[in-house]
């Protein structure tokens, strides 16, 4: 009788014991799936290689290999902050083959740079690498700047000159002094002046296109068109302490880029939308001027107008695109001229709505020309059947990329 209980007791706890394991491996079984579908709701963070190095201050981020970081997508950390801006790298793709560099200087502790994935809702650390660098004490290295031979083109593309608008921070922030070459000696000069002075202290200074000074003042001289970062290093001799400051310099080819948002309010045909002028309403031919127009109903479109100021022929030449505006929509138009090129599509163009071409025709033949200079303290004629949002101009070319970074800038909030 007892033989016979305990048999069946025994022979229970294995059916209850295979149970409990079916439903346990049952609810593992779907937190497992649970993680599965969710791992799979997301995609796979990039893998890049990307080496971090720090060079007599100067940090640089080189991408070797791997998946491209779109702009906005991915920030660069130091000591925990986000340096992006420094590195110049808020809109632009991180992808193999490039590098982006900050000049942080020396004084600086620097113990840590990250390079982090910031897209689809999460951070993922690309790279990273520690430093020991130990902050020095600081001295002040600050310096200014003066153009002594060139065209100083800063305060047209920061600030505004005559009425215009400054441009967007998408191109202004990309250099602190904008000029442009001298024409008779196609050269800029720049004079550098330290900010401190005193006997216990040392300076270099590095040009970015290979020259070096010492001493409280430089002068720099750049012969071709490009960006170049000028450097000073102070050194205090008496108590150790060092400090460096940098400029960005963009050195333009002459010419002219001239823009304007513009909205068609009535259907008018034809007319100008907005010109320069320094007296009634029409373009001055011996210091030179631009105009939008929108065609007549032959030549549907934009029309870029640009008055040279060639000594001889002081000639009208345009461009025309059959960008056709449709009323109440803002257009970009931005019209481009070159002191450069063999032929007029080399030299003369506009863009619409940051795009190039657009069925371009009857362009001019700028022939003979040897420099535009804007028309100086310029107000603007505004046609009553257009509104005009806003118009710069700048004395230099801008390039296509460039108009059309800027039309994306602008894109949801003409100015």
């Amino acid at each position: 009788m007892t033989e016979e209980v305990e048999g069946r007791e025994n022979g229970v706890s294995p059916v209850i014991a295979a149970l409990l394991i079916l439903a346990l491996t049952v609810l593992l079984t779907g937190v497992f799936a649970l993680g599965m579908l969710s791992l799979g709701g997301q995609e796979p963070a990039p893998i890049a290689g990307i080496t971090i190095s720090d060079t007599n201050g100067v940090i640089t981020l080189s991408h070797f290999s791997g998946d491209t970081l779109p702009a906005g997508e991915y920030k660069i950390l130091v000591n925990g902050a986000d340096r992006t801006a420094d590195f110049q790298a808020g809109d632009v793709d991180f992808s193999p083959g490039s590098r982006l560099t900050w000049d942080q200087g020396v004084t600086h502790q620097l113990s840590l740079v990250s390079v982090v994935f910031t897209g689809g809702g999460r951070s993922v650390v690309i790279a990273e690498k520690k430093f020991y660098r130990e902050g020095k004490g600081e001295a002040n290295a600050a310096f200014s700047a003066v153009i002594t031979e060139g065209k100083n083109a800063t305060s047209q593309v920061k600030t505004g000159v005559s009425g215009t608008n400054p441009l967007p921070s998408v191109i202004a922030d990309q250099a602190d002094i904008w000029v442009v070459p001298d024409q008779g000696s196609d050269q800029v000069t720049i004079a550098f002046t330290a900010d401190e002075e005193g006997s216990d202290l040392t300076f270099s200074w590095t040009s970015g296109n290979g020259q070096t000074a010492s001493g409280r003042t430089a002068d720099f001289v750049y012969d071709s068109a490009g960006s170049y970062t000028v450097r000073l290093d102070v050194l205090n001799t008496a108590s150790g302490e060092s400090g460096s400051d940098s400029m960005k310099i963009s050195v333009r080819d002459p010419g002219l880029s001239a823009m304007t948002w513009v909205k068609r309010d009535t259907l008018v045909t034809g007319g100008f939308a907005a010109r320069t002028t320094t007296g009634g309403i029409g373009l001055d031919r011996n210091s030179g001027g631009w105009a939008f127009q929108y065609n007549d109903p032959r030549f549907f479109g934009v029309e870029f107008k640009v008055v040279l100021t060639d000594s001889v022929t002081k000639s009208f030449n345009h461009v025309r695109s059959r960008e056709e505006m449709v009323p109440g929509i803002w257009y970009h138009a931005a019209g481009v001229v070159r002191d450069s090129g063999t032929t007029a599509a080399e030299t003369l163009r506009i863009y619409v709505n940051g795009t190039y071409p657009h069925a371009i025709m009857n362009e001019g033949d700028p022939t003979g020309m040897t420099y535009f200079e804007p028309v100086k303290y310029s107000d603007i004629y505004l046609n009553p059947s257009f509104t005009i949002s806003s118009y710069s101009e700048v004395p230099f070319p801008l390039s296509g990329a460039e108009i059309a970074a800027i039309y994306a800038a602008e894109r949801d909030d003409p100015r």
